[in-house]
């Protein structure tokens, strides 16, 4: 391979990842399933999976390529897409926080405010001056500093226990 026939496949991937910036695929949990993986996922570099249920987030905490929406997930992390999950709020105290809080993933709720996981045994005020009008899940065993709690209040972060 010559140097000019490297510039020219340097210059075709660079135009593809330019015609993708800014398209953002939104699929439901059960069309992730039956995407057809590299006709979406070439032409796009955000994915929006929505309509999760707790089933699909413990098979993705548990990195299960069985799973067709989570193995699909996975493959548009390795194109490099940026991928956020929609899951309803009421699943936040049931969530494999762990597992989960590793994954290169952004939550948010049906209504679109991020959900932050943190998994530290201490919330302190550090963890929580960033974050404003959002949900914090937390382990049931997080001790939560005195001015943690008074930021959580005054910043509208809805704190969510892990059960």
């Amino acid at each position: 391979m010559n140097s000019e026939q490297l510039a020219h496949i340097v210059e075709r991937i660079v135009t593809r990842l330019q015609a993708r910036q800014g398209n953002t695929l939104t699929l439901s949990q059960e069309e992730l399933r039956h995407a057809s993986v590299m006709k979406f996922f070439l032409n796009h570099d955000a994915l929006c999976v929505q309509q999760t249920d707790l089933c699909f987030l413990g098979a993705l905490a548990d990195g299960d390529q069985d799973n067709t929406a989570v193995a699909h997930l996975f493959e548009a992390l390795a194109l490099g897409l940026s991928v956020s999950i929609t899951l309803n709020s009421r699943l936040l105290p049931c969530l494999p926080l762990k597992t989960l809080a590793k994954l290169p993933v952004t939550f948010m709720d049906e209504q679109g405010s991020k959900v932050v996981i943190h998994q530290e045994k201490v919330l302190s005020y550090r963890d929580v001056a960033g974050l404003n009008a959002c949900w914090l899940a937390i382990s049931r065993k997080t001790v939560i500093t005195a001015l943690a709690r008074d930021a959580v209040i005054s910043q509208y972060i809805r704190l969510v226990k892990q059960e």
